[in-house]
């Protein structure tokens, strides 16, 4: 279900097709999303999740599996 999510939002807001994602790809370096792309993408999941993520834990999300595993653990 989160996965699901995790894809709509990446399709809709950094414009990538589903067949693209890479989840272990390094969201900066290697999808080539640039910061304010980036922290859109981060509030669009925050909304969509109703979630915030700390700080420490925005510094550790480099893929979308471990932001995946972040809102895993957030569920609990």
């Amino acid at each position: 279900m989160i996965r699901e999510k995790i894809i709509d939002l990446v399709e809709q807001s950094l414009e990538l097709n589903k067949e693209d994602i890479d989840f272990d790809a390094d969201l900066v370096n290697e999808l080539d999303i640039d910061s304010i792309d980036l922290l859109d993408f981060i509030m669009q999941v925050e909304d969509e999740f109703d979630v915030e993520f700390e700080e420490d834990e925005l510094d550790n999300i480099k893929t979308l599996n471990q932001m995946i595993e972040v809102l895993e653990s957030k569920e609990n």
